[in-house]
């Protein structure tokens, strides 16, 4: 029976993901309204933090009896794009005035010097409105309630002007009495839905809202108990509140989108009355994938994981970072040769590595207090990916080993109490499934899976393959693999003309765990270009193949071949058989600068390019009188 081994925080964190206590995402609360219950004269703010559980709390409270006279005819926005609180006010019926708010985000939340003066004042009027991820501002219009139909607009905050406008249908036998009473909300995944309408008011999700050829439509959800209000996304749910102004009481259901499951009557968070409202919600979701894993001897292993951390919220986290406790999973003594790097065009926020992390004593891989900016228009600097390289030791080959990344961050401080936490063990695999049914929430049933290692399973490591002409008609290819060669079946020596089209050559089955070097002749070798690679084959049918290396065998004495082209690690050289120990090599830089001289001491030379930069380099085959030049890419 196999065993699985993993850290017991790791384990504790997979169980508990499910019911939210792992803080992948940790919604806001923006209610605009009154700081107790139907006080209409007290217009305010207030941002409340664990919003949905018994004990919320505010992170900070904002009066605005300087700027409004009563709650009435003001909505609140939250724009993703600058992290900052709109605050609407249509009152007049001829104009909307609208106050900016910076609250600090997302270091330091708290209420900014709010001037009386509006921010923008422009003839527009907005029924409810609320910003996307990219900043535009969306908003209700022209209602007619007749045919079910009113504008949907998208405009200039800062001006007013409507950029576009399209028909948005509701359903027939579900119009909304009004869209003048409800709200709207658009979840960090982009989704919109709208309370609308009194007695009743009802729940609706708003589809292909940002068509620019077709009608947006409205799918009707549920007839709500209550006169709604506001609403806001918390945590996967949506939130709608209300007042009922003839008891004076304040109060809000919760609902569950994907079960389409209203939650019973409860009083309003903190005793406050529900005007309007907006959410926050920073989010981080984390994936860790094993892309590779070469067998060193009969217990050791390197391995490299692959490690994607993505701002799945709509608010930049602060102390972006990701732990990785190789010690707790290998045991510490059993970890060395550790190493971090970031893929290459997968770190456009210009984050910088921990350069003391170890995997054992050390466990954050990235450099403390950096941000990760949320994802807006078409930037991508929301997310990261990196590479941790290690060698494991002391591997068991019935034993299956459990690991995890843990994504994690902040907004807030300690200093005023308003710290927010939020963290996501990694689910096994790529980028794509960071949230695998794109709700914005990574911590549900079956999306922290830790990435799985088994020392038993690993394929043959092929340390070097050669080929060699060893005379006009014949070659000799050279294989030296790792040992011991566990679970091996057989190679196949396989040639190719073309590259494409293979034919193999030779089975040869592996008799000893403990060979490590082999060789085959091929006979009666056609002219031209001949690749060869080696096919290993498990007992379990499983197989790898090593590289390709290229023979040029023709009887132009000046004829090379220069393979691969563009190049990785490696460039191989092949000149013809009378060539031998007759040609030598230069390569030289960008800036003509020779880095490389030597003499052909076979009919194939490979050169080592993996210290060089990535760019353009110049090769010369020099034979006799004879100067052959060719450019050379090198990519890694």
């Amino acid at each position: 029976m196999k065993r699985f081994f993993t850290s017991w925080p790791l384990f504790l964190l997979f169980c508990l993901a499910g019911n939210h206590t792992a803080f992948t995402q940790n919604s806001v609360l923006v209610n605009f309204g009154s700081p107790n219950c139907y006080n209409a004269g007290n217009p305010f703010f207030s941002l409340i933090n664990n919003p949905l559980s018994a004990s919320p709390s505010a992170l900070a409270s904002c009066g605005l009896t300087a700027q409004l006279p009563d709650f009435y005819n003001v909505f609140i926005a939250y724009n993703p794009k600058s992290n900052k609180i709109y605050v609407a006010d249509i009152r007049s019926n001829i104009d909307t005035k609208i106050w900016v708010m910076d609250m600090g985000l997302p270091s330091n939340i708290a209420c900014p010097v709010i001037p009386v003066a509006p921010t923008y004042s422009y003839s527009y009027i907005s029924n409810n409105f609320e910003f996307d991820n990219n900043g535009d501002l969306w908003s209700f219009s022209n209602y007619n309630l007749s045919t079910g139909r009113c504008n949907m607009d998208k405009f200039d905050v800062t001006t007013g002007s409507v950029i576009n406008t399209r028909i948005l249908q509701f359903p027939p036998g579900n119009f909304p009495t009004s869209i003048n009473s409800g709200d709207l909300t658009i979840l960090p995944n982009g989704r919109m839905f709208a309370t609308l309408g009194s007695a009743p008011s009802r729940l609706y999700e708003i589809n292909n809202y940002s068509s620019t050829s077709n009608n947006a439509t409205a799918t009707y959800l549920q007839t709500l108990p209550k006169d709604c209000y506001g609403i806001a996304y918390l945590n996967g749910q949506l939130e709608v509140t209300g007042i009922d102004f003839t008891t004076s009481s304040c109060y809000y259901f919760d609902y569950t989108i994907s079960t389409n499951t209203l939650g019973i009557q409860k009083p309003f968070q903190l005793g406050q009355g529900p005007i309007d409202n907006t959410s926050f919600t920073p989010s981080v979701g984390t994936t860790k994938q094993l892309v590779n894993a070469v067998k060193v001897n009969a217990n050791t292993a390197d391995l490299t994981y692959e490690i994607y951390v993505k701002n799945l919220g709509n608010v930049i986290i602060n102390n972006i970072n990701v732990t990785d406790d190789l010690g707790a999973v290998f045991g510490a003594a059993n970890v060395s040769n550790v190493s971090t790097s970031f893929v290459a065009g997968a770190n456009m926020g210009g984050l910088t590595l921990n350069s003391s992390y170890n995997g054992t004593t050390i466990t954050s891989l990235l450099s403390a207090g950096q941000n990760l900016p949320n994802q807006t228009l078409s930037n991508t600097n929301y997310y990261f990916k990196l590479l941790l390289q290690c060698r494991v030791t002391n591997l068991q080959a019935a034993t299956t080993y459990l690991n995890s990344a843990i994504g994690q961050g902040t907004i807030g401080n300690t200093g005023n109490s308003s710290l927010i936490n939020i963290k996501d063990s990694s689910n096994n695999g790529p980028a794509s499934v960071v949230d695998p049914n794109s709700n914005g929430n990574a911590s549900e049933l079956g999306e922290n899976v830790p990435t799985p290692f088994n020392f038993g399973t690993l394929p043959v490591r092929f340390i070097s393959v050669a080929a060699t002409l060893t005379n006009k008609t014949s070659a000799t290819v050279k294989w030296v693999v790792a040992t011991p060669t566990i679970n091996a079946e057989k190679f196949e020596v396989e040639y190719s003309v073309d590259g494409r089209s293979w034919i193999q050559l030779t089975a040869m089955n592996i008799t000893s765990i403990n060979q490590g070097n082999y060789q085959f002749t091929h006979r009666h070798i056609p002219a031209g270009n001949l690749y060869y690679r080696i096919r290993q084959t498990d007992n379990d049918g499983s197989f790898v193949y090593s590289r390709i290396v290229l023979l040029h065998n023709k009887l132009n004495a000046n004829n090379y071949t220069i393979f691969p082209n563009p190049a990785g690690n490696y460039i191989q050289v092949s000149a013809p058989y009378y060539n031998n120990g007759k040609t030598s090599i230069e390569m030289y830089d960008a800036t003509g600068r020779k880095i490389l001289s030597k003499q052909m001491t076979t009919s194939t030379e490979e050169i080592n390019t993996a210290h060089l930069p990535a760019g353009t380099f110049l090769l010369k085959l020099i034979h006799k009188d004879d100067v052959q030049t060719q450019k050379v890419l090198i990519v890694h």
